[in-house]
């Protein structure tokens, strides 16, 4: 999953922020704890260095879930909110959540029953559910519509910290709408319980294909790694599109979710943040994220810049090329960071074959594979001025496609002529 961070590159006017895990709140910093009580920081939607701070008490209590509740139904402030369309998607002024009931998504889970359990970790567990397409109520297990809700355990610190990145999940994903983002059905706080319903992603997460390696199932062939990098780009290049731009902040195949048709849709907005205004190039603020993906100025200076995400884009299509992880200490010497070691084979035919997946040798054209080796090269660049846009990257890919798609017709256009050929007649001579 690639290791976790945070330090402390933040301006004076950031709250402090505690974090166990690699998400954290971007609207929301936790300041005290005491028992069931915690007290929060509101940061206006605004990401400039001139945002507001409202100070407010959050509870277990009616008041805290009026809170929430609020955030899940209203706009941010008129200076925060993000009304945008585009053709394939658009952001929300506000979230358009359904709140439901725990004893709706109790019975919708089968009472949070053992084989409805899909994962779990020190955030909580994530359970399988059935609800109507219509209506979005409980529904009987193999009818409806498939959902997976997170129930959050708030007693544990990773649970907190979710806890609190679902609060930064409602006011991103409550309100962005598009084919390649993981859809936020809607949610509930009930006393202490807070629940998250999302859509179903049948293929579980780009993560689990390229590395955790199953002899019962195909590895991912090249047509669908292109796929998966083109649906991800486009959810990328979405987030950066409108006015006040939305960065991700923590890019990486694990975040990467796959429905029955291999489509790809980016999930887990714990981490985003609102992009710079009032001219600014970047926004200053914690660095938090994972190793091997974060961009060397963030993680440096703590200057978080739209193409910081350009960045960790091109580290997962270095990992969909090679299968290897970013970051492997199992790995010899030399070879552990993955950036690091195959830059160098990047812009060579011959040595990038040496480093290419060898599962889907023979799969890809030698100008295909190296058209994507150097527009992971472009990603990379040390400078983030000189990454493409990810409207440039996303365009890159899909000419990548295309050649890949005229190198296949090709193929059968030469095997179809071939198996059609009447065998020359031997003339012996006497």
């Amino acid at each position: 999953m690639g290791l976790c961070f945070s330090s402390s590159h933040t301006s004076s006017r950031n709250p402090p922020n505690y974090s166990g895990k690699s998400s954290t709140f971007p609207l929301f910093s936790l300041i005290k704890i005491s028992h069931n009580r915690f007290d929060l920081v509101l940061i206006s939607g605004s990401a400039s260095a001139d945002s507001k701070n409202v100070g407010f008490s959050a509870t277990t209590s009616s008041f805290g879930k009026s809170q929430f509740s609020e955030m899940a139904s209203g706009s941010i402030d008129s200076e925060g909110s993000l009304p945008f369309c585009s053709p394939d998607g658009q952001i929300l002024e506000r979230p358009n959540l359904k709140e439901f009931s725990f004893g709706d998504l109790k019975s919708a889970a089968k009472s949070f029953k053992g084989d409805t359990l899909l994962g779990e970790g020190g955030f909580g567990r994530v359970y399988k559910g059935w609800l109507d397409e219509k209506n979005l109520t409980p529904a009987k297990p193999g009818s409806g519509m498939v959902v997976a809700i997170k129930k959050l355990n708030p007693q544990s610190t990773q649970g907190f910290q979710e806890w609190k990145t679902g609060e930064s999940e409602v006011n991103f994903l409550g309100r962005l709408s598009h084919p390649n983002l993981v859809k936020l059905l809607g949610y509930c706080w009930d006393e202490e319980e807070l629940l998250l319903v999302y859509e179903f992603m049948p293929k579980g997460s780009l993560e689990n294909h390229l590395f955790r390696r199953n002899p019962n199932i195909e590895p991912l062939s090249w047509s669908t790694r292109l796929k998966i990098a083109i649906g991800a780009a486009r959810g990328l290049a979405f987030l950066h599109a409108s006015e006040k731009q939305v960065i991700y902040r923590d890019f990486k195949a694990s975040n990467i979710l796959l429905d029955g048709n291999y489509n790809a849709k980016i999930s887990d907005f714990g981490l985003a943040k609102l992009g710079p205004s009032g001219g600014q190039s970047h926004v200053t603020t914690r660095v938090m994220g994972t190793y091997g993906y974060a961009a060397p100025e963030y993680i440096a200076t703590g200057h978080l810049y739209v193409k910081s995400d350009v960045y960790g884009f091109g580290v997962v299509l270095l990992e969909i090329m090679t299968a290897m992880r970013a970051l492997d200490t199992r790995r010899p010497t030399g070879q552990q960071n993955l950036v690091e070691w195959t830059k160098p084979c990047l812009s060579s035919k011959k040595k990038l074959k040496t480093i290419m997946d060898g599962r889907i040798e023979g799969q890809y054209s030698p100008k295909a594979a190296l058209e994507a080796a150097q527009l992971t090269l472009k990603c990379l660049e040390h400078d983030p001025k000189q990454r493409p846009s990810m409207k440039e990257v996303l365009e890159g890919l899909e000419a990548i496609e295309a050649i890949h798609e005229k190198s296949k017709e090709s193929k059968t256009r030469n095997s179809h002529h071939t198996s059609h050929q009447h065998p020359r007649q031997r003339v012996v001579r006497v």
